[in-house]
């Protein structure tokens, strides 16, 4: 296969040679990508800082409300992030700051509620997993391939990466940019 670039992105093959199991996926999370926190640019933190009253509100009893511990003190450098430097959330109860105990994103019900848009205020690589940016090609993460149904691929499967995670590549490459994916998909068949 010829290597497709979309917009600043080379595209892994992966996405079109893989998906998941049948009744498998994103849309079956199991929230466990979330047990250790997560890396976010230093201007998703920065949101979500500006809205830290709002997500308070949203949280429950297993959370921090304590907006000082929400995320360590490492800034790494990381080419993939739009400032070139990544910042993680930390781990309250064996989990992300804020996920609460029903599975459920804090930040994300803080922007649906205000702006009714699920995405609005969420760190981009939360919206876009289990799609991820690695050194400028847009691949696949599989940092929880064969730990869960929800995030694990299989090579024999009737539906592709492309197709089952198409909210997530929209998101990343705009409606434009997923259909010059998909269209590139059809090419191939």
């Amino acid at each position: 296969m010829s290597e497709l670039v979309i917009g600043k992105y080379k595209i892994d093959p992966v996405l079109f040679e893989k998906g998941f199991s049948k009744g498998c996926g994103p849309y079956q999370c199991e929230t466990t990508c979330c047990s250790s926190g997560v890396f976010l640019d230093p201007t998703d933190r920065d949101v979500i800082i500006e809205h830290k009253e709002e997500v308070k509100l949203k949280m429950d009893e297993t959370q921090t409300t304590n907006d000082i511990v929400w995320f360590d003190n490492r800034r790494e450098e990381d080419v993939d992030f739009p400032s070139g430097y990544a910042v993680g959330t930390e781990v309250h109860n064996n989990k992300c700051v804020f996920l609460r105990k029903d599975g459920r994103c804090s930040v994300q019900l803080v922007s649906v509620e205000k702006y009714n848009d699920p995405w609005k205020i969420k760190p981009f690589y939360c919206v876009a997993f289990p799609i991820a940016v690695d050194n400028g090609v847009l691949t696949y993460d599989d940092y929880q391939d064969g730990k869960t149904q929800c995030c694990s691929i299989v090579r024999d499967t009737d539906v592709s990466l492309v197709d089952s995670c198409q909210a997530e590549l929209e998101y990343v490459l705009g409606k434009e940019g997923y259909d010059q994916l998909k269209n590139y998909q059809t090419s191939k068949v």
